[in-house]
């Protein structure tokens, strides 16, 4: 009889762990947050300043969510072959920056990193928080 208790409560933790994993995987796929910055080989100061304080906005501003993969920060060259399918799935031939919210939602949010990054990095944190913000609900 304890031997029949011990399999029974085993089969059933069992099933109830591998549906919280399968619920929980499903849940945090929902929740990502993608900040792509596509770049070349040869870069300027404005962007290696768009790139610095993006992740400085990002591993300060949203430490917690980073590190638990909620959002994903990646530095794509588009010069070289291995990203070309990722290049080639946003059309990108120059210098961008898209956030891709939960639901595949792309900003290209480009124009503003450009025109802040570097001669008004403070104002560039805070709209990129503002955008972040909504590309987390």
């Amino acid at each position: 009889m304890k031997k029949l208790f011990i399999l029974m409560l085993t089969v059933f933790l069992s099933t109830f762990w591998i549906s919280n994993l399968n619920a929980l995987a499903q849940s945090g796929n929902s929740k990502v947050v993608t900040v792509y910055y596509f770049h070349s080989t040869n870069r300027c100061a404005t962007c290696n300043a768009v790139e610095n304080v993006t992740k400085t906005v990002l591993n300060e501003q949203y430490k917690d969510q980073v590190s638990k993969g909620l959002i994903v920060f990646k530095s794509i060259n588009i010069d070289e072959d291995v990203n070309k399918n990722l290049v080639n799935k946003y059309k990108i031939v120059f210098s961008t920056l898209l956030i891709i919210n939960a639901n595949g939602t792309t900003n290209d949010f480009t124009d503003t990193a450009f025109q802040y990054a570097k001669t008004n990095p403070e104002k560039y944190k805070e709209l990129l928080k503002v955008e972040i913000n909504k590309a987390l609900k």
